[in-house]
C-alpha cells in the first residue's frame, strides 16, 4: 500500500506523504467560547492526519514540514491513536517515491510546532542528532525563532535543541522576515497567526498555482468559518492571514496542501468559502 501521492502542477511535481494521525478532541484545537457548526461538539474526537510534502521544480528538490511520526509520539504520547498502524516513516516513503534525502536542496518549515519540524533531523547510532537532509538549506520564519517560546524551548526542551538547535549550530538554518523567492517559481510568504512566524509556500508553473499552507487551517470547518481557531493563535493576525489567503486561493483556483487536511481546493460561494478534497 502506498501512502504517498504525486501530482503534476505545471512543470512542478508535488508529492504528499501521509506520515500518521493525531487523536485530539475538538476542545483541544478550538478556542474556548467559539461558536461551532451544527453537529460539532467540543467533546468530538478527531484523528487528524499529518502530511509532509515534497516539491520538485526546476533543479530544486524541496521538502516541506518533515515529520518523524514515531519521534513525535515519543514527545507527546497523548495524541497516539489506539490500535492505529502508521504508514512507513517519511524517509522510507521518500525512498520508495525515488526521492533521495541526500539530494534535497531546500527544507521549508512552515512554523515551529513539533509535528512540522521533528523530522528535520535524525538520531544516529551514537545518539547524535544531525540534519536529515545534509545538502539542504532550511528555512524558518524569523518571528518564530525570535519568539520567547522558541528561545526558551531551545534551552529547556531536548525536542527543540535536537531539531532547530542542531540546524542552527550546523549553520544550515535561514530565518525569513518577508516574502522570498527560494527558487524560480517558488515563494515563501509570511502568514502569521498560527505562530508569530508562520509561513506558506506558493508555487506557480505554466499558469497553475499550488500552495502548501502548513496550519493556516486545521480542519474544513475553519475554512467555512475562519473565526474558528485555536487558543494559541493570534486571533487578529490569523484572521487577517486567512482572509487574504482565501481570496487569493479561490481566485487562482489553486491546489492546496494543508498539514492536517491533505490536498484540496478553496471554493467560494456568495456567502462563504469551503474546502473540497482534490
Amino acid at each position: 500500500m502506498s501512502y504517498f501521492r504525486r501530482i503534476e502542477v505545471g512543470e512542478a511535481v508535488l508529492t504528499t506523504f501521509l506520515v500518521g494521525k493525531l487523536r485530539m478532541k475538538t476542545s483541544e484545537i478550538v478556542r474556548p467560547g467559539t461558536e461551532l457548526p451544527p453537529g460539532v461538539s467540543l467533546d468530538d474526537v478527531n484523528d487528524l492526519p499529518v502530511y509532509s510534502a515534497h516539491i520538485a521544480i526546476g533543479k530544486a528538490s524541496i521538502v516541506i514540514d518533515p515529520c518523524d511520526y514515531e519521534a513525535l509520539l515519543q514527545v507527546d504520547a497523548s495524541v497516539k491513536v489506539p490500535g492505529y498502524t502508521p504508514p512507513p516513516p517519511l524517509l522510507d516513503q521518500m525512498a520508495q517515491a525515488g526521492i533521495g534525502r541526500a539530494k534535497i536542496t531546500h527544507v521549508i518549515l512552515t512554523h515551529f510546532h513539533s509535528d512540522h519540524i521533528i523530522g528535520s533531523t535524525l538520531k544516529e547510532a551514537n545518539g547524535k542528532y544531525v540534519p536529515a537532509f545534509p545538502s539542504a538549506r532550511y528555512y524558518l520564519g524569523a518571528a518564530d525563532w525570535n519568539s520567547a517560546d522558541v528561545q526558551a524551548a531551545l534551552k529547556e526542551n531536548p525536542e527543540y535543541a535536537n531539531t532547530l538547535g542542531v540546524l542552527n549550530s550546523s549553520k544550515m538554518l535561514s530565518l525569513l522576515e518577508r516574502p522570498v523567492e527560494i527558487v524560480p517559481g517558488l515563494i515563501v510568504v509570511p502568514m502569521p497567526g498560527e505562530s508569530p512566524g508562520h509561513q506558506i509556500v506558493r508555487v506557480t508553473s505554466k499558469g497553475r498555482v499550488l500552495y502548501c499552507i502548513g496550519d493556516l487551517f486545521h480542519e474544513p470547518m475553519d475554512v467555512a468559518d475562519p473565526r474558528i481557531m485555536s487558543e494559541w493563535n493570534d486571533p487578529v493576525a490569523n484572521l487577517r492571514s486567512r482572509d487574504l489567503f482565501l481570496v487569493e486561493a479561490s481566485v487562482n483556483h489553486a491546489l492546496v496542501v494543508a498539514g492536517h487536511m491533505g490536498v484540496g481546493r478553496i471554493l467560494r460561494s456568495p456567502t462563504s468559502y469551503g474546502w473540497k478534497e482534490a
